[in-house]
């Protein structure tokens, strides 16, 4: 393989195993070579091969441990998402902004999501409701049941970029209702709108799944706007 001279080296580097991982089929697990032997293969120092290293590692592509070397990493986006929820607290998107995006997609998520869900999805959701309802006055707990109920959602469509765009959104809303202890007095009916969610899934009604998430996001929008009006925490 030709040796490589750019300014860019470790990026070019990182390219190339990036195109190594996906022309030879390697999945999570699979080791790559080691440092000394990328350094011979594409003729650059121990820093540039790191450097690449942690490029890859940063896009959720590899795991670098030590004295284990670089492994690919099993695809959850999980890279993906945190670079959109560091874009979207950059760009001080409003709380506005952030519901109109979130009814458009969710929408779009829950009437698929009423086609596509398996028995298994069902139950996730069934053991979220479950959990939450025991919650009590665990804020935290609660919160984490909300947004993660949303998160099985994206889940049950069975497209992964679905979760992907997702995750960071919901990251956004629990840390808007960490902020806020008005939030807990809301739960009831949260717990209520997400069990009709649910029922219109089991019918795998399209039309009642789109209706009931419509009428929790309006509720949704509806409250937030109040808590950040009132400034009540």
């Amino acid at each position: 393989m030709a040796r490589i001279q750019s300014e860019k080296l470790s990026k070019i580097v990182a390219d190339r195993l990036m195109n190594q991982i996906l022309q030879q089929g390697l999945g999570a697990g699979d080791k790559l070579p080691t440092e000394p032997a990328l350094m011979e293969t594409f003729g650059v120092s121990r820093t540039v091969v790191r450097e690449a290293a942690a490029l890859l590692a940063s896009k959720g592509v590899v795991e670098v441990r030590p004295r284990r070397g670089m492994t690919v990493r099993a695809p959850d986006g999980s890279g993906v998402a945190e670079s959109l929820h560091a874009h979207l607290q950059m760009s001080n998107v409003s709380p506005t902004q952030l519901l109109q995006v979130r009814l458009v997609l969710e929408i779009a998520i829950v009437r698929l999501a009423a086609v596509q869900a398996t028995a298994e999805d069902l139950e996730a959701l069934h053991r979220n409701l479950e959990q939450m309802q025991t919650a009590g006055d665990n804020r935290a707990r609660t919160i984490e049941l909300d947004t993660a109920f949303h998160e099985l959602l994206a889940a049950a469509t069975h497209n992964p970029i679905f979760s992907l765009v997702t995750k960071p959104i919901i990251e956004l809303l629990r840390n808007l209702y960490m902020d806020k202890d008005h939030y807990m007095s809301l739960v009831d009916d949260t717990f209520a709108d997400h069990q009709s969610i649910l029922s219109a899934l089991e019918k795998h009604s399209e039309s009642a799944a789109e209706l009931a998430m419509h009428n929790h996001l309006d509720r949704v929008e509806q409250n937030v706007r109040a808590m950040l009006s009132n400034g009540k925490k």
